[in-house]
């Protein structure tokens, strides 16, 4: 557990970047092949911890290698466009090691760092080794998108940054779009008895409808058609029931009703 700011800093608080620490008392094997590193595509250097900006922990974050940067070591070019390290030492303790991980905690999303103090008997020197992140793109807290190319720090483009997200979410969206079509297939097989239920409803009503006006029309004859009902004869109808209307059998009502949408 590590105080940053006056907050606790652990592996399990998403808001704050993982952190790893670790020294060794010469160079380790990691860090001289690092120094003999011709190029310098997933690596960077730095004389001091001043010269350690969020971009540079951004950039490799974004990349799908990662990298390191060692502080306390100068590379110069000779003449040929060779290249030569020189291993120069820096401060090492607890406030070289905060401020690091303060610029850590200054990433959009915050960026997981190991931070390794290398050659502690004789001349010191930090490595920090960044991961390919799980959660990219990642940004500086400027809002500045870049990735290790080239030996440098380079603008991420829409298109880039688009890649780089769908990359990051793909099993989300995969997982996303399988829960979606299972849900709308399980919704497929219960509209089925939903709407069987929902036309005996119907049925029900029409029947219901169809035994009122039968009740009214009074009961069928012989021919199917109704004799008089009690309204008709009792002159509820002006002048009696129309003559179609008292030909009307259930059956033709009940088809009737049935063909309306």
């Amino acid at each position: 557990m590590v105080q940053v700011d006056g907050r606790s800093l652990s592996a399990g608080n998403p808001d704050w970047a993982e952190v790893e620490f670790g020294q060794f008392q010469t160079i380790s094997d990691r860090a001289n092949r690092l120094l003999s590193r011709k190029g310098n595509f997933d690596v960077d250097f730095k004389t001091s911890i001043s010269g350690l900006v969020s971009d540079d922990l951004v950039s490799f974050a974004n990349s799908a290698t990662g990298g390191a940067i060692l502080i306390g070591v100068s590379r110069t070019r000779h003449g040929n466009g060779g290249q030569k390290t020189a291993l120069i030492g820096c401060a090492v303790g607890d406030r070289e090691r905060l401020e690091i991980l303060a610029k850590a905690n200054q990433c959009v999303p915050p960026v997981s760092v190991s931070i390794f103090v290398e050659n502690c008997a004789e001349k010191p020197f930090y490595r920090i080794e960044i991961p390919s992140g799980s959660h990219k793109p990642y940004c500086t807290s400027g809002g500045t998108y870049k990735i290790r190319g080239d030996g440098r720090n380079e603008m991420l483009y829409p298109a880039q940054l688009l890649a780089l997200f769908l990359e990051a979410e793909g099993v989300e969206l995969v997982r996303w779009f399988q829960q979606a079509t299972t849900s709308f297939g399980s919704a497929a097989r219960e509209s089925k008895p939903r709407a069987t239920a929902r036309q005996g409803h119907c049925n029900q009503f029409v029947w219901d409808i169809q035994g009122s006006i039968a009740d009214s029309l009074g009961a069928p004859t012989a021919d199917g058609s109704f004799a008089e009902s009690d309204a008709a004869r009792t002159g509820a109808f002006p002048g009696g029931a129309p003559e179609s209307y008292v030909r009307l059998s259930s059956q033709d009502l009940c088809g009737f009703l049935m063909r309306l949408p």
